[in-house]
């Protein structure tokens, strides 16, 4: 008895599950042994006919034994093989194909013939498959027909939004099928539950985003062949780019094939080749790029280059990504990567480590055309015979004189991060020469990648700094140049941050709005305190994205010992719409006696407020009687000296609770366009360090004021109000902050909305906290929350953020990066019965 060892038992037994399946005990080879079979020499061959039909080319079938011959399609009768079955050795095989009646020239069909021999191991048979796919096309070619062109084209005439929508009947009724171009061993496109496909025939708008799980299981390369039912499917757009999802239940075919190779293009045509092979050429790394990790936790994978002729662009490397830890070259060169983009800011996704290898040259000097300052633009320039006319801690302004007009550009270094020094500080006045990269930033020219170089002193006579006074700072709104100015108001040093002093100051006149001096150099401030009143000459820089925030460039602050100035240093509360209790305000003054301050009421309904009483510290003020209308009542206080108003406070008397109240609504399917108070949610606070609580209840609901905090985190201000069996909503009546107020939720198509308030739109600059107001439309998903209520997400970069009720005392409309593990609770709105 022949002995069998224990391994070739094991395999036997793998093998007994497929053979016994595809053969019968009459199979048998004549020699036995391990089965092969070929077709031109390699497992699968591919040959085609044109549309009148014919004859293939012939085939040479090499086998170990007798095979057979089927099509994976009974249905094609078309198609007639020269033999069904054949023996050991070698065959010749053709198949001829039947004319196509009345097909356009666009048209194609094929069929798959399979042919099957079989051998045997310690008696077991062994099945062995090779193929031939028969095509019959216009041109009778055997190259791949893909059509990813064609469905990118009909999902783009959906107009998809983030939203994942189910595609139309027309494109769910077709069969993808396109050549993958991302690499699954990079991990770098989509968590690996994307991939990259295009046509063969490389073309604008060629390329398309696929994600399923599947993918993940699949692996896939280049160069491989997909073709997938759309059965189905759903499209989305992620950052702009268009994503089709398949379907998890379909089936997904494979086969080998040849990865086109990229496409040269420049950063202004990714959104034309939006997830295609591209390469591009003469790219450099941004200053302060080299030298760092891919992906880090100040880039967040996003690594800035740009081209030799200026273009700029990101190369984006996620968190997978298994080259994410590889130190960027101080080299030049060319990039290869999956066109794409993130609102509209052009991104390339490398595949692998390798596509990185072209950056190997020696990083070349950029030319740089030379010109005056009002002639930059975005690009690579050098200014001559310039001015440092004044510097921050970031910055350094530079002035430059052009027939008679004196016009100013700043250079920006984010790298210089000390708040004692610039080093450009001991040359204000002098000449110097600036070269670098010019861009917009909030509209105005600005350097962000420069050279100075110093020069001797200079004989630049700036022209007379233009009076800011509140009027000037609303008007600048609409003409956001750099300008030198003058301020008068008094200082606010804040050093709250031990780590870092921020300096503003309030102007007479100016509500809603926050002058800052941007990145206050300590050194200039010596001497000055806060309450103290200034004169500042400087370089107005333009307001932030919320249009609540000037900034001024300081050249020079001194006390000022003349100009009067007042400021309320208490906050109103909101008069209580019943029995209103009256209020003692704080206030402080400069340059003035308190006999010279007067106190007034002014306003749309200053004749519901009286001012009661004034010493030289503080004073009373009322709510004359009960608010019996159906709407607030609002005045201002105003502070005055010589008939000239110095400081402003709003006061309020709330509206009486009256009409059908409010329904709370705190589900996404309750949730329409319409106008509503929006709040957070929140019972108590504990606080960790202190070991105290804070009770909210029954004024549990937080509501935003319309405000947001300035600093460093920019939540939104809420005030808490209690919500009762009688559908009403109550304001806490120890609350400090102004009253709620409604904001709108505008349909932004795709189940998604605009957050819309006071004539602008909330959206946010960073994934953490940073919520602003601007004119900027930014959609907001919501979905319910899984700790209650409805929260609102929005995308930033490559992450997903959150804003919902925080677990905090104050300000607790917060937004944190997704999970958002933080956020007690979601959102909830009250909309008018």
């Amino acid at each position: 008895m022949k002995a069998v060892n224990l391994w070739k038992t094991l395999f036997c037994a793998a093998l007994a599950v497929t053979a016994f399946s595809a053969c019968s005990d009459d199979d048998k080879d004549d020699d036995g042994g391990m089965p092969s079979i070929t077709v031109n020499g390699e497992a699968s061959v591919t040959v085609a006919v044109k549309l009148d039909g014919g004859t293939t080319d012939a085939i040479e079938v090499v086998s170990s034994g007798n095979w057979a011959l089927t099509f994976d399609d009974e249905t094609a009768t078309w198609c007639h093989p020269s033999k069904e079955t054949g023996g050991k050795g070698k065959t010749t095989l053709t198949f001829t194909v039947d004319k196509w009646e009345g097909a356009a020239s666009t048209d194609s069909r094929q069929v798959t013939a399979k042919l099957l021999t079989t051998g045997n191991f310690e008696g077991i048979p062994i099945p062995k498959t090779a193929t031939v796919i028969i095509k019959q096309n216009g041109d009778g070619s055997t190259a791949v027909v893909t059509n990813v062109k064609e469905i990118r084209t009909l999902l783009k005439a959906m107009n998809p939004g983030q939203t994942k929508v189910n595609v139309t009947d027309e494109i769910a009724a077709m069969t993808i099928t396109g050549v993958v171009v991302s690499e699954f061993d990079g991990h770098n496109f989509g968590n690996d539950f994307n991939i990259a496909v295009q046509d063969s025939k490389v073309a604008e708008d060629s390329g398309l985003t696929l994600n399923g799980n599947k993918f993940q299981d699949l692996k896939l390369s280049a160069g491989t062949i997909v073709t997938i039912p759309l059965t189905g499917a759903q499209v989305n757009t992620y950052g702009g780019v268009i994503q089709l999802a398949i379907n998890n239940d379909v089936a997904i075919e494979t086969s080998t094939g040849t990865a086109p190779e990229p496409v040269v293009v420049s950063p202004d045509q990714f959104l034309s080749y939006e997830s295609m092979l591209v390469k591009i050429e003469n790219c450099i790394p941004a200053t302060g790029t080299p030298g760092t990790a891919w992906n880090n936790s100040t880039n967040k994978g996003n690594a800035n280059f740009t081209t030799t002729s200026g273009q700029a662009f990101v190369v984006r490397t996620g968190n997978s990504a298994a080259f994410k830890s590889e130190l960027i070259p101080d080299k030049s060169g060319f990039l290869i990567g999956i066109a794409g983009q993130f609102k509209g800011d052009k991104q390339v996704s490398p595949r692998t480590k390798a596509d990185l290898n072209g950056l190997d040259q020696p990083i070349p000097e950029p030319e740089y055309q030379e010109v005056t300052i009002n002639n930059l633009g975005v690009g690579n320039y050098v200014v001559k015979n310039a001015t440092i006319v004044g510097v921050h801690q970031k910055g350094v302004m530079f002035g430059q004189e052009v027939s008679g007009t004196v016009y100013y550009v700043l250079g920006f270094n984010n790298a210089w991060e000390t708040q004692t020094a610039n080093p450009y500080i001991a040359d204000v006045d002098k000449l110097a020469e600036v070269k670098g990269a010019s861009a917009l930033r909030y509209g105005i020219y600005q350097f962000s990648n420069f050279d100075v170089t110093v020069g001797s002193a200079s004989t630049l006579q700036l022209p007379a700094p233009a009076d800011f006074d509140a009027a000037a700072i609303d008007a600048y709104i609409s003409d956001p140049v750099y300008k030198y100015v003058k301020v008068v108001g008094v200082l606010d040093i804040d050093t709250s941050n031990p780590n870092y002093k921020t300096y503003t100051i309030t102007i007479a006149g100016v509500t809603g709005k926050t002058v800052a001096f941007a990145y206050g150099l300590d050194s200039y401030y010596n001497g000055l305190a806060s309450g103290d009143v200034v004169e500042a000459t400087g370089f107005a820089l333009g307001y932030d994205t919320s249009n609540s925030k000037l900034n001024i460039m300081l050249r020079d602050i001194k006390k000022n010992t003349s100009v009067p100035a007042v400021t309320i240093t208490t906050e109103p509360e909101t008069f209580a719409a019943t029995d209103p209790q009256q209020q003692t305000l704080a206030y402080t003054f400069a340059n003035t006696t308190a006999a010279e301050i007067s106190f007034a009421i002014e306003g749309t309904n200053a004749d519901k407020f009286t001012v009661v009483s004034k010493t030289d510290a503080n004073v009373v003020v009322k709510a004359n009687g009960n608010n019996e209308s159906d709407a607030a009542y609002t005045a201002n206080l105003v502070a005055k000296v010589a008939g000239a108003t110095l400081a402003s406070v709003e006061l309020k008397q709330a509206a009486p609770v009256s009409g059908n109240g409010y329904t709370l609504i705190d589900k996404v399917a309750n949730l329409t366009a319409g106008t509503y108070y929006m709040a957070g949610y929140a019972t108590e606070y504990y606080n960790t360090s202190t070991k105290e609580t804070t009770t909210f209840a029954p004024y549990s609901y937080h509501m935003w004021t319309g405000k947001i905090s300035t600093g460093s985190n920019n939540d939104l201000i809420t005030t808490g109000y209690e919500f009762d069996n009688n559908s009403q909503l109550i304001i806490n009546p120890k609350a400090t902050t102004s009253e709620a107020v409604m904001i709108t939720l505008e349909d932004a198509g795709d189940g998604t909305f605009y957050i819309k308030y006071d004539g602008k739109y909330l959206s946010a600059t960073a994934v953490k906290r940073k919520l602003v107001l601007g004119d900027t439309q930014t959609k907001w998903t919501f979905a319910d929350h899984v700790k209650g209520g409805v929260s609102a997400s929005m995308t930033i970069g490559a992450d997903v953020a959150i804003l919902g009720t925080a677990g905090a005392e104050s300000n607790m409309l917060r937004m944190y990066k997704a999970p958002a593990s933080s956020l007690v609770y979601g959102l909830c709105f009250f909309k008018a019965n």
